[in-house]
């Protein structure tokens, strides 16, 4: 079962959901209020990438800096 396609679907929604949650609560609390635009940036990255601003996230100083992050990934 662990290795079904499905199982394994359900397994990485559920650890991207968490990493998004983390993610979205730490720049939050770094930089304020998120825009909804920039939550929609942050919820259409892949799982690769959200552990790629997990580290950049160090290296921001303003919330603009998320933004070239972001427009970057494109």
């Amino acid at each position: 079962m662990e290795e079904s396609p499905i199982y394994q679907e359900i397994l990485e929604k559920g650890a991207k959901k968490g990493k998004l949650q983390i993610l979205t609560r730490q720049l939050s609390r770094r930089f304020g209020t998120i825009s909804s635009q920039l939550q929609q940036q942050l919820q259409a990255l892949s799982i690769n990438q959200l552990d790629d601003l997990s580290d950049a996230l160090f290296d921001f100083s303003e919330i603009s800096d998320l933004a070239v992050w972001l427009q970057n990934q494109q």
